[in-house]
């Protein structure tokens, strides 16, 4: 198979950077075309006295792209890389702009959860990769 669009899912956590730089190498390596996707999880979206959902949801998109902005500069510098910041159920979302974008390759990062966390919040990457109809790069914290 060849890889000409790789489509790289980040968010706020320290795995994000390894997971950028990971995917960020193997696109450059095959001289595809990468995108950066992050997403405003709404299943934790919990809005206190005087902010709606949406303001909430806005903060954090605005908050994403900045992620994005710094990953860009740091490790992606002058490559053209396009981004996403979508708002949903994340992985739903990833695959979502994955099918839209035509991607042949997703890379996401694990945050090493188990137990009953892993239980109760449920794993995007395995959630990915289960209900994914192309290749994913799974990326683990270390």
């Amino acid at each position: 198979m060849t890889y000409r669009k790789i489509l790289i899912a980040v968010d706020e956590s320290p795995v994000a950077e390894e997971v950028a730089i990971t995917g960020f190498q193997f696109g450059q390596q095959l001289n595809a075309e990468m995108a950066l996707v992050s997403v405003v999880d709404t299943n934790f979206l919990i809005t206190g006295e005087g902010a709606t959902p949406k303001e909430l949801a806005d903060t954090i998109k605005n908050d994403l792209k900045n992620n994005q902005q710094v990953l860009i500069d740091k490790i992606f510098k002058d490559y053209k890389i396009r981004t996403f910041v979508e708002v949903g159920q994340p992985y739903e979302m990833i695959l979502k702009v994955a099918t839209e974008w035509a991607a042949d390759l997703i890379v996401i990062g694990t945050h090493g959860k188990t137990g009953i966390s892993n239980l109760l919040m449920g794993s995007i990457a395995e959630h990915v990769v289960r209900h994914s109809k192309i290749p994913v790069l799974v990326v683990p914290s270390k």
